[in-house]
């Protein structure tokens, strides 16, 4: 067998992982439409998506993966989403404002939404998580700024996730006030040595838009009617 069949043959049975990956999510993602987020859905899931429960355990173990799993890739969908709007804007501070700001008012117009957030806990321990992939840049750029002040990318990170994880909390609890977003983004930039005056500033710029893929989790969870 030649390395080129070998090759071949990973990657087809990698893609077949992906796409049974993605079914359970997407069935499970209909079953928690009706049931809640709360539910236990393993065996409805496994009906849904047509599987077998060792197929379904292949992927996930327990309720808790499920939900996790769905809430990271929700969340990936949306960053993804949100990088190519802010990608054209030329200030570090201004993409970090604009970015986290869309993420929150997704997650404030979607309680189902925040609520997988919220459950999944952003799964910051993974690191197929896009925040890993984007967010870096993002803070050492705004780190060259002489009031952008943190120890480093990690601690930016870390500092900056757990106050949008405490916000998605709220959201996905109760429904806040319109300026919900843009005033925990601007506590967020005080936080980080931003002066109040700039911070408004920032919280205050007109948000782009975010079109939504037909075929995305996104666009499907949107119209589950909670919002």
């Amino acid at each position: 067998m030649t390395d080129e069949t070998m090759n071949h043959r990973t990657r087809v049975g990698q893609e077949r992982r992906l796409k049974m990956r993605n079914r359970l999510i997407e069935s499970a993602l209909t079953v928690f439409a009706s049931k809640g987020a709360d539910a236990s859905v393993i065996d409805d899931v496994i009906s849904a998506a047509g599987v077998s429960r060792g197929t379904f355990y292949n992927y996930f173990k327990t309720n808790a993966e499920l939900v996790a799993a769905i809430g990271e890739t929700l969340s990936n969908e949306l960053v993804d989403l949100i990088e190519g709007r802010v990608a054209e804007m030329d200030d570090p501070q201004e993409i970090l404002a604009t970015g986290l700001r869309l993420f929150l008012h997704t997650a404030r117009a979607c309680p189902s939404f925040a609520q997988f957030l919220w459950r999944a806990g952003f799964n910051i321990s993974a690191a197929g998580h896009l925040i890993y992939q984007y967010l870096p840049a993002h803070i050492m750029g705004a780190m060259q700024g002489e009031n952008f002040r943190v120890k480093d990318v990690n601690t930016g990170i870390e500092v900056m996730v757990g106050i949008m994880l405490a916000a998605i909390f709220g959201l996905s609890v109760r429904t806040p006030e319109d300026d919900y977003p843009e005033r925990m983004v601007c506590h967020t930039l005080l936080a980080f040595g931003v002066p109040e005056s700039d911070a408004k500033r920032l919280v205050s710029l007109r948000l782009p838009t975010i079109e939504f893929p037909v075929d995305s989790l996104l666009q499907r969870i949107m119209q589950t009617g909670d919002h």
